[in-house]
């Protein structure tokens, strides 16, 4: 991933952060999103290199469990929210209010089974355009896949493992254009402020770090710190769960709440977009172990809140097709501000979404769909995933979870 991937080849893989480290990235980000409401202007060109990966809409996003922050500023994104659509059609399928069509999805993940382990196996990626003059096509780079097991037993441990993936053509199209362009192996693109280049060599599975959390607590809404017991004790109503992951109170009235904002001097957040709301779903189903009661609780919080849409005929990735909850769409400029070749610049409009399983109700995917192409995705089509985090496989299981050995692509 760009730098990051630069520090830790030349120094090795670091270990996972520890519970106040963590911890602190978890009350900074949600300053930082107090912020970013209170002060729309662009930001000051970064000194250094920006986050490695160009994140499409702006804001900032917490990876649960492994405490990672990715900048979301790129080429000077200006961000308009939009009411329409891209153009209709099967790429891009029609939006219905929230709760429409989702009642089962929920109800389904309510009857999944529980555990001791709680893991998440996901990827991540994002696309980009290669424009040679053989013809222009897109492909996925910054993929990543990670593996993270809760145990939540005595030890109360958290183990993290992670591989570089090898960078792809997107579709069978763009294989295609790619093969035309000489198949080759090293592919460099233009990534916030700068060119990095992204090979089609995977590498082995690294890490292994355990985290132990101290008590026994794991992180839950708001930055609070929970028990397994704790977290059994959650609320199942959608009301109460909105109020605990999505209220500007913030912080949940956990006791732990106070002590969190006197040692960082920070205020509550303030009142969340529904993109937001989307992504701090998001990242709880993903990696909290949360009881599949709760689970599907917050799941309907989510589908009940204002400006959250239906989906009915979403795909992830992988090609799973599934129901999804997604924000409006939002047309987002990229400027020559911080270097961005002209073919980079323009705009764009895109949607965020959540694809659930209809049968199990379990997420697929935290994803972009383009829906009006413009910009650095002219060429693309709408529909096209343009950055995600895949979850392969995640549950509750008694059995120790292993990252697996085959690639998800």
């Amino acid at each position: 991933m760009d730098e990051i991937r630069t520090v830790r080849d030349g120094y090795g893989t670091p270990r996972p952060p520890t519970q106040d480290e963590t911890a602190a990235a978890r009350t900074r980000l949600a300053a930082l999103i107090a912020a970013e409401q209170a002060d729309a202007a662009p930001a000051a060109p970064p000194a250094e290199p920006a986050a490695p990966r160009r994140r499409l809409f702006g804001g900032w996003r917490l990876k649960l469990g492994v405490g990672l922050l990715a900048a979301g500023t790129a080429a000077a994104a200006v961000i308009v929210m939009t009411g329409q659509d891209g153009p209709s059609g099967k790429a891009t399928p029609p939006l219905a209010q929230g709760g429409h069509g989702f009642t089962e999805v929920a109800a389904k993940a309510e009857l999944a089974p529980t555990g001791r382990y709680w893991f998440s196996d996901d990827v991540s990626g994002q696309a980009y355009v290669m424009r040679p003059k053989t013809g222009a096509y897109a492909i996925f780079g910054a993929q990543t896949e990670s593996h993270i097991t809760t145990d939540t037993g005595a030890k109360a441990t958290t183990t993290y493992m992670e591989r570089d993936l090898p960078a792809r053509p997107a579709t069978k199209e763009d294989e295609a254009a790619w093969r035309r362009a000489g198949s080759p192996s090293s592919l460099r693109v233009w990534s916030n402020d700068h060119y990095w280049t992204y090979t089609t060599q995977a590498k082995p599975w690294s890490g292994g770090e355990t985290d132990s959390m101290k008590g026994g607590k794991f992180y839950g809404p708001s930055g609070t710190l929970l028990s397994k017991e704790e977290f059994a004790t959650l609320p199942t109503d959608p009301s109460a769960l909105a109020n605990a992951f999505f209220s500007n109170k913030g912080w949940g009235g956990h006791p732990l709440a106070p002590a969190l904002k006197k040692k960082f001097d920070l205020k509550p957040p303030g009142k969340m977009t529904p993109r937001q709301k989307l992504f701090e779903a998001g990242g709880a189903i993903r990696n909290m172990p949360l009881p599949p009661k709760v689970r599907a609780g917050l799941m309907r919080a989510l589908a009940a809140q204002p400006g959250i849409q239906t989906v009915k005929d979403a795909v992830d990735p992988l090609g799973r097709r599934g129901i999804a909850l997604a924000a409006a769409p939002e047309s987002v400029t990229w400027t020559a501000e911080y270097g961005a070749p002209k073919a980079e610049q323009g705009t764009f409009v895109g949607r965020d979404e959540l694809v659930f399983d209809p049968k199990t109700g379990e997420l697929l995917s935290e994803q972009t769909v383009l829906t009006t192409p413009g910009g650095a995705y002219a060429q693309l089509k709408p529909g096209t995933v343009l950055n995600y985090w895949i979850l392969r496989q995640s549950g509750w299981t008694d059995t120790k979870p292993q990252p697996p050995a085959d690639l998800p692509f």
